[in-house]
């Protein structure tokens, strides 16, 4: 298990995607561990409401090997995982780095 995921949080992300049938679960990275989750689900008038993934045992190891792997080396950034009628339709990975100063570099300014 990665440094940056607890099974405390492995479990709440779980429980937040199981949860929603359609929208997005984001992790918010910051020195490698996960500080913020963000759930946003939306409701489809006239649509019956579907929770969760029908497999559930599947989905939860298969869950946490791809939250796992969207994380793995990330200092900075996020992951959102797109759900739509209770599927995990995609997970976007947005990683983002630190530089140093930029005034100076090659000798010039910005």
């Amino acid at each position: 298990m990665s440094k940056s995921i607890t099974e405390e949080v492995l479990v709440l992300l779980e429980q937040a995607v199981k949860d929603i049938s359609f929208g997005s679960v984001t992790l918010v990275l910051q020195d490698s561990r996960i500080i913020q989750m963000e759930k946003l689900e939306k409701i489809r008038l006239g649509e019956h409401p579907v929770k969760g993934a029908a497999n559930k045992t599947t989905t939860a190891s298969n869950l946490r090997t791809r939250i796992l792997q969207s994380v793995s080396g990330m200092e900075y950034g996020k992951v959102a995982i797109q759900i739509q009628a209770g599927q995990i339709m995609q997970i976007e990975r947005t990683e983002k780095y630190r530089v140093g100063k930029l005034t100076g570099l090659n000798g010039d300014g910005i």
